[in-house]
């Protein structure tokens, strides 16, 4: 139903908003950190676009809309990291809390729908849990690229 599609892109808006106070937040705690908070989101917006436009397509919309919706989440992206830096001086005090806030709750969806769904015996498939622990793996690199150790 198209009710349904413009609601699941109105929640997906909501959660890559958010995607980017968290990427602006990180470069105001470091550059390091920023750049590895920008590394995951930007891994992750591939498979958010396919979801999305995946979404609009099912409800029978146009391949045009399904583009729309595409880039009306990553907008939502660039908002995010526009508010805080329009905000900057009003959020700096909050990033303290924002970015344990954000860790916690990717922490959550993945202990509590991703990796219950890896494990689902219906689907049981060794590559699935070989390429989350390559992800694991990839972030890990990346933090020792960066950091330089």
């Amino acid at each position: 139903h198209p009710a349904a599609a413009y609601a699941a892109i109105g929640g997906l808006s909501i959660h890559t908003f958010f995607d980017g106070v968290s990427v602006a937040a990180a470069f105001l705690v470091s550059f390091k950190v920023g750049l590895l908070v920008f590394l995951a989101v930007l891994l992750h917006k591939v498979p958010e676009g396919f979801t999305a436009a995946s979404i609009v397509l099912a409800s029978g919309r146009s391949v045009k809309r399904a583009l729309w919706a595409t880039v009306v989440i990553g907008a939502a992206t660039l908002g995010g990291v526009l508010s805080v830096a329009l905000l900057q001086s009003r959020v700096s005090a909050a990033v303290v809390y924002a970015l344990p806030f954000s860790a916690g709750v990717t922490l959550y969806v993945a202990a509590s729908d991703l990796i219950p769904e890896v494990n689902h015996l219906e689907h049981k498939n060794p590559l699935v849990s070989l390429v989350v622990f390559a992800g694991v793996a990839l972030f890990y690199a990346l933090h020792l690229l960066i950091d330089g150790g």
